[in-house]
Order: structure tokens, then sequence, then C-alpha cells
């Protein structure tokens, strides 16, 4: 449904169904009378996928038309006093991103993205007030800890039949955040790999699947309560979780990555079910998306830094909220 904010992950994307309107994000269902108020977003970056409602809203309803990666239904906040996505300058920054410290330097923190530091850095300056001196300790250690981590990024994959995210992508810790209708996941790229490479890396696919549309229905996050067969993703995910293999912000992190990538229009899939491999989505003949089975796929990893606190205002906002599917569930 359009012109709603999920309460609970901060989508906008929403299905009607016999009870209401479902989102498609994380499946909680609001009846027609009890819809979701629009909250404020983050405008959209590089490898950062942020979900929101945008000051450009009403143009973009008035012609019914919108596009995520060009088919998904959603629009994205361009603040007209952004001159530039990250900068030393005040200038470069409305005050909608500025005026909540606290969370930009949370965010600095989980992910390590240097776009996030120079942004929690110019919000502690302006908006600090007697915690400055606390937030610039703690943007100084995020900035230490990412200058350490992407000096050790990896440049070639440890083992032979193991993939790398790319190492000139934006680095970024893949982790995720959600507060109150604010949306951010982060995920890795491995666009420096081929079809020709995939091939070399992995073998044979026991199936090639180049129908868009059956591409897009693959890349589906789907709850076994809905009834419907669970997808190789979520099967996929699921599974990490529930044997410690990735923390919840990861789970999360990657259904968010999942569900917008099912409308990235992808032109071919390896599927590599059978032989418990990875599946791999191409356009234009190089990677967009790979199932993220850690045995197989390298990544920028944490350990969980935050259980509990950060994770949003709410108690629903903490892990114990999602099922084993890394679905939401009301309790």
């Amino acid at each position: 449904m359009k012109g709603l904010v999920c309460k609970y992950c901060g989508g906008n994307h929403f299905t009607k169904t016999a009870e209401g309107y479902e989102c498609d994000y994380c499946h909680a269902v609001y009846e027609t009378d009890s819809v979701p108020e629009i909250k404020e977003p983050r405008s959209t970056k590089k490898n950062v996928i942020i979900i929101a409602l945008a000051s450009i809203f009403i143009l973009v309803f008035a012609s019914s038309f919108f596009m995520l990666r060009s088919k998904e239904k959603i629009a994205t906040k361009t603040s007209p006093s952004i001159t530039t996505k990250a900068g030393n300058s005040n200038s470069a920054y409305s005050v909608s991103q500025l005026k909540n410290p606290e969370r930009n330097v949370r965010i600095a923190e989980l992910s390590l993205n240097q776009e996030e530091i120079k942004l929690a850095k110019v919000s502690a300056k302006e908006y600090g007030g007697e915690n400055r001196e606390a937030f610039e300790r703690r943007i100084a250690n995020a900035q230490k800890e990412h200058d350490s981590l992407k000096k050790k990024r990896p440049k070639t994959a440890p083992k032979a039949d193991m993939i790398i995210e790319n190492p000139n992508s934006e680095f970024a810790v893949t982790t995720y955040y959600r507060e109150a209708g604010f949306l951010a996941a982060y995920g890795p790229e491995f666009d420096q790999y081929s079809s020709a490479d995939i091939l070399r890396i992995w073998g044979q696919p026991d199936e090639i699947i180049t129908d868009t549309e059956q591409i897009g229905e693959n890349l589906a996050i789907k709850s076994e309560e809905k009834g419907d067969v669970v997808s190789y993703e979520t099967k996929v995910l699921r599974e990490q979780w529930q044997q410690g293999k990735m923390t919840w912000r990861e789970v999360r992190a990657f259904i968010a990555l999942n569900i917008d990538n099912r409308y990235a229009a992808y032109t071919k899939e390896f599927v590599y079910e059978k032989q418990g491999k990875p599946n791999v989505y191409f356009k234009e003949d190089r990677v967009g998306y790979v199932t993220p089975i850690v045995k197989y796929v390298s990544f920028t990893r944490l350990p969980e830094k935050y259980p509990r606190a950060g994770l949003g205002k709410f108690p629903d906002d903490f892990p114990e909220n999602y099922g084993s599917d890394g679905l939401y569930h009301e309790k």
C-alpha cells in the first residue's frame, strides 16, 4: 500500500490481504483503520539500502509511479538542502540529518562506513550539546576501527571455493539499524565477478534461469506461516541464524537487501541449491546478489556490539520478537 511506513521495520511496501495491509518486509499486518503513520527517513547511499518516504512523495504519488532499482514501487527521500552525500562542511547536510547525533553515532559505530562517520562528526559538533565530547570519543574509536578493518580487507579469497566482497567497493560492515520508521541496511557487493568467474569457482550450476520474473520470485522472502513454499534464500538465512553462523543484524540486513533485489531485474540466475552452494544473480553478466552462505561467501563482519541497546526505541525492535524465519511476529 502506498503512503504508509511500517512501525516495525520502516518499510513502505504493503500488500492488500483479507486481514488488511501486510508489510512486504516484515509481514506485520495492519487493519484498514489502524494504518501506520509516516516517519522521517534518511537519504539513499551507494551500498546502503535506506527505505523511506520522501519530501518529493506528493509528486511521485501524483504520477502513480514508484521505483527502486527500476521496478520497486517505493519513494526515496532526496532533501533539497543536501549538496553532497558526505563532507566536512555543515552545508553538506540538512537539519533533519544532523539533529539526532546519538542515532548518527550509533550507525557510524555499527557500519564503520566512512560517509556515516563524517555525518556523525558534524552531527555531534552541531547538536551534541553536553554529550559532544563523549560522542567525539566514540566517533574517533569508530574511525580507528574503520581504518584498521579497511586495511585488513582481503584482496584475494582465502579459499579456492570462496568469493569475497569487492575490495574496491565502499567499505561498510554488513549490518542493520531500525528506529521508529527509520531503516538502514548495509551489505556487500560482488560485482567484480562475472558468470565465467562463478563457473570457474563453483562449477556448473544445477540450472540456469533467464526469466526475470522467475528470478524475482526466487529472491522472495516467504514465511511458513502464510503457507508459502519457503524459498532457498529464506531457508539459508533461517538456518544460518539458528546455527549461530550469522548475527541477528546480518540476517535482518540480508532480508532487506534480498527484498530490494527482487526488483533489480536480474537477467540470469545460477542455481546451486542441490549442491548446497549459493545461488548467484546476474545483471549484464556481473554478479548482483549472492545467497550469503558464510562457508562460501566472505564479507566484512563484526560480532554484535549492541544485543539490545540501539536497536530502536520500542520493545518490538528487539531480536526476540523475530521468529526463526527472521521475520517479525507479534507476541
